[in-house]
């Protein structure tokens, strides 16, 4: 029921007939008839007072016609007297009543006004009783709410609070000579009311202020929306359920994008018939940069350096987080991005030993070993394999042990490489690798003929004769596998690329991405090509040309690698990719960041630095995405900016 003034008569629900509308005419009881004055009388019948009784026709025509009894000239002036008589009645109409609404819509805790005035004989005008009636919406049902006077020019008003919608008309009870009248309903409007509040300690980009709605009248379990204003006008950004109490709560956080002036409001959409929308006050808050924020601007100053830090899918702080910058060794953080996703953490490389003709324990031909990118083989692994040989009854080699030359190419160059410099720093990668492609102390671009002697030396020694010279070539077709060795799980090798930032494992092991890719042979622009996809299809566009980072001509953002952190860490292997990362004291980290708890991708050439990857924010007790990219400085000054943004987010943020 709605709320009333405390003034206003207890509203009473009563059996009522409605009057007529004042527009329409009103049908007299049988025998009366209303005068100029507006009194009724009662007419004497025209009949006999048994005229209901069986008459013969000829005394059915006197009755009918009393007219003819009397004279012509009586007879005309009787009908020019009912003429007249109901021309007056015509015209004067039944009395009626007016009512207007103001406003016609209104909020719940707001008063509608209403006004009008009783339209009849100037003798009916005034004081007389007039009653206020209520019909809420969708009720049929109409309740008197209260009473009062006209006054002498026949107009009143009323003043009431409802908190439905719903319609109001007013009645006049006949009073002595002057009949009851009424008003036609007139329909008023109830907003709800939408009553908002924020509770914040203090306004900062990362910070999240409590908001409070209550929706009156009552509307529990119903929904509240919070909207946020946006190019193409407000939208909704969080449904809110309301509870027992028609209350809710929310916290939304505000990051570095939130910066300056926000404005929310909280709007209730129409849910039943009882009110309209209703729209809560817009609240605006101004979002301050926090302390730890001013810190990192500090630390940068007016250096070229991209910094971007994410929690949760929204950006905590940017700095030039969209300039395109080359991202040194952070570019195995991509590619152990896409081998997980693509291969799983637990893949494992398998390396083969084949042959065509294996027959009593003696191959006829050559015996070949089928590398598939495996960067770890080493002799123990030859060993291992010899081992495995002897297992299968493998007794006597009649040709040669021959390492395969296949399945990669012998590419050993990328874009952006630098001429007689970066094959320092990578070894040729091939798909049969041997003890990292180095033999005594320097890259070699056989190791295929290598793996072979070292197999061909642990056959031996377990008793196989082997006729031949060990060598390297294409294989041919129609081999079959004899033993096998495999690699230990993905995530383990990934570890041992990242922690060291080992070149020569990422371009094997993007070959391998590039050839499940594209297609034999993998080379390392199918390898960059399948990372740039991948990288592509989780919305972000990087240029990239190698698997390690060697390559100047590399191009990504700060914000488009926290992206990536993103996706990781909605992915099921988020967790490995974390723990295949550095941490203070560790690898490339060594001699960095010390007791913070931090996992992240270093990255370094000639004047430019890199750092990525996650650090726990004590004061949020969460793992927090960062990125930083930097060029134009000494290593020691670019590194010291890392760590110093770093031990900020660990010790302040949040």
């Amino acid at each position: 029921m709605m709320g009333r003034a405390p003034t206003r008569h207890k509203p009473s629900t009563v059996e009522f007939t409605q009057s007529l509308p004042s527009h329409q005419a009103r049908t007299l009881a049988p025998g009366r008839r209303i005068d100029r004055r507006g009194s009724d009388h009662s007419l004497e019948r025209a009949a006999s007072p048994g005229h209901n009784r069986s008459s013969s026709p000829a005394e059915e025509g006197s009755a009918l016609h009393p007219a003819r009894n009397l004279p012509i000239a009586f007879v005309t002036a009787l009908v020019l007297l009912a003429v007249a008589a109901s021309s007056t009645a015509e015209a004067g109409g039944p009395p009626t009543a007016s009512l207007v609404a103001s406003p016609p819509v209104i909020t719940v805790g707001d008063m509608v006004q209403l006004s009008g005035s009783i339209g009849e004989d100037p003798s009916c005008l005034g004081p007389r009783p007039v009653q206020l009636e209520w019909q809420q919406a969708p009720s049929a049902a109409w309740t008197t709410i209260t009473s009062s006077d006209t006054a002498a020019d026949g107009t009143f008003s009323f003043s009431d609070g409802p908190q439905y919608s719903g319609a109001y008309r007013v009645t006049l009870a006949a009073v002595g000579g002057c009949l009851a009248a009424g008003s036609d309903p007139v329909a008023v409007g109830v907003r709800v009311l939408v009553d908002s509040s924020l509770i914040a300690s203090s306004l900062t980009a990362g910070s999240c202020p409590t908001i409070h709605v209550t929706v009156s009248p009552d509307k529990s379990g119903q929904n509240v929306d919070l909207q946020r204003p946006t190019g193409a006008g407000w939208q909704t950004v969080e449904t809110l359920a309301l509870d027992a109490s028609s209350s809710a709560s929310t916290s939304p956080c505000f990051g570095w994008d939130d910066i300056g002036v926000v404005r929310l409001r909280l709007r209730w959409t129409q849910q039943d018939q009882l009110n309209d929308a209703g729209i809560g006050i817009v609240l605006a808050l101004r979002i301050e940069k926090a302390d730890w924020m001013r810190r990192i601007d500090h630390l940068v100053g007016g250096r070229a350096v991209s910094v971007s830090v994410g929690s949760a899918g929204s950006f905590l702080y940017q700095r030039a987080d969209t300039e395109p910058r080359i991202p040194a060794s952070n570019e195995k953080l991509l590619l152990s991005m896409a081998l997980l996703d693509s291969l799983g953490p637990g893949r494992r490389i398998v390396t083969h030993a084949a042959t065509a003709s294996l027959q009593d324990g003696v191959i006829q031909g050559n015996l070949w070993i089928l590398g598939r990118g495996d960067p770890e083989i080493t002799a123990a692994r030859m060993a291992a394999l010899a081992r495995h040989l002897v297992a299968a009854g493998v007794q006597k080699i009649r040709g040669r042990v021959m390492g395969s030359t296949g399945y990669f190419g012998h590419d050993w160059w990328a874009r952006g490489w630098k001429r007689h410099r970066t094959r320092l720093y990578v070894a040729p990668p091939t798909a049969l690798t041997f003890q990292g492609n180095v033999v005594n102390g320097r890259f070699t671009r056989e190791p295929e003929m290598f793996a072979a002697r070292s197999l061909t030396k642990q056959l031996k020694r377990r008793g196989v004769a082997v006729a031949g010279r060990a060598g390297a070539g294409e294989p041919p077709e129609g081999l079959a596998d004899v033993a096998t060795i495999r690699s230990r799980p993905l995530r383990s090798i990934l570890a041992a690329m990242d922690r060291p930032s080992d070149n020569f494992f990422a371009e094997v092991l993007a070959k391998l991405l590039g050839a499940k890719s594209a297609g034999l042979p993998g080379t390392i622009a199918k390898g960059a090509a399948a990372i740039r996809e991948w990288v592509a299809g989780r919305g972000v566009d990087f240029s990239l040309y190698d698997g390690s980072g060697l390559s100047y001509a590399n191009r990504v953002t700060t914000r488009g690698i926290v992206q990536l952190l993103w996706v990781a860490d909605a992915s099921t292997w988020g967790p490995v990719l974390r723990q295949a990362l550095a941490t203070g004291g560790q690898g490339t980290l060594e001699n960095r960041l010390h007791g913070v708890k931090v996992r992240a991708k270093t990255g370094s050439l000639d004047g430019v630095s890199a750092l990525s990857g996650w650090v726990w924010l004590d004061k949020e007790e969460a793992w927090t995405e960062f990125s930083i990219l930097s060029r134009g400085m000494p290593k020691w000054i670019a590194s010291s900016i890392e760590d110093g943004i770093v031990r900020t987010l660990a010790d302040n943020a949040g």
